[in-house]
């Protein structure tokens, strides 16, 4: 059994094709699950419209890892996962996919594999999207946000292992999961093109994930007994820095608040002094990114090829 959550908060407009695309799977053996935290917006009837083909709790939470616990609390799969209220799953076999794959894997924990974009009106705006393959290493030293979150199926045992979304952080609470599992299980990419990504303005794009992003390494180094090289001070002190500077990452594509970069990317330096020349060509590469014109830096490119 493979159970999918739905956490919603007035996503009407979003939330019947993210529906659809579970229950038009190919695979025998999936529940539905739509956790929705009280909305005004009409979400209370379509969800009855579906009558006994989902499940459904519609009342308040104490945010969206909470609702998408819940969720999989009151599941009965074997394999989780969970499909924000405005992404889609590729049909009919993306879920058939992912559950054959951890069938034929027993060691396997979690599988994560390919997306594309698709536009707020639904259409597709990008190619398929092949993410890299995980390495815990580079996950923790770069602050590197690996696994595309709607692609991922979890083992419920995994999760009972390292425990559940943190409701403490509620921004970037997959790759706070997502190291947990990776320091104890296995994580394993498969090019299995798996879901869709709508590209609108949600939580992933809000000010606030840059500070997530130094909270969740935070975390990560208070775990005890980590093993080599997470042990290492001279580890801890790149690490720290990394997500300092990809804090200043996003506040400045999110906000453009040069005064709020700047204090990540000071404290990115302190951090790691040594850092400080990848510091400076990251953050020069952004600003000029988000500076130069789309069709400026297309000739530039361009220029250098010819090079």
């Amino acid at each position: 059994m493979v159970s999918v959550v739905i956490p919603c908060l007035n996503r009407a407009h979003y939330l019947v094709p993210t529906i659809e695309s579970v229950l038009l799977q190919n695979y025998p053996f999936v529940e539905c699950i739509v956790m929705d935290g009280g909305s005004t917006d009409g979400t209370q009837g379509i969800l009855k419209s579906y009558g006994d083909r989902i499940r459904w709790v519609s009342k308040p939470d104490n945010g969206h890892a909470d609702a998408i616990n819940q969720g999989w609390w009151m599941s009965k799969g074997d394999i989780l996962a969970w499909l924000n209220a405005d992404d889609l799953y590729v049909i009919p076999d993306a879920i058939g996919k992912a559950a054959t794959y951890l069938h034929s894997n027993p060691n396997v924990d979690l599988i994560y594999g390919d997306f594309a974009e698709i536009s707020e009106s639904g259409e597709a705006v990008t190619d398929i999207t092949r993410p890299l393959q995980w390495d815990l290493v580079q996950a923790v030293e770069h602050c590197d946000y690996i696994i595309p979150q709607p692609t991922s199926f979890i083992r419920r045992s995994i999760l009972e292992k390292v425990g559940w979304l943190d409701v403490e952080f509620r921004y970037c609470k997959d790759q706070d999961l997502y190291l947990r599992i990776g320091l104890v299980g296995v994580i394993r990419y498969e090019p299995l093109f798996l879901a869709y990504v709508r590209r609108c303005r949600g939580l992933s794009q809000q000010l606030d994930t840059g500070k997530a992003k130094v909270e969740l390494t935070k975390k990560f180094f208070r775990q005890p007994g980590l093993p080599s090289p997470f042990d290492s001070k001279k580890f801890q002190r790149r690490a720290l820095s990394n997500a300092y500077l990809t804090g200043g990452v996003y506040t400045w594509i999110g906000s453009k608040n040069l005064v709020c970069t700047m204090e990540f990317v000071v404290r990115s330096v302190v951090s790691d002094p040594i850092n400080g020349f990848h510091i400076l060509g990251i953050m020069l590469r952004v600003i000029l990114r988000e500076a130069l014109p789309q069709r400026l830096r297309k000739g530039i490119k361009e220029h250098l090829k010819m090079m």
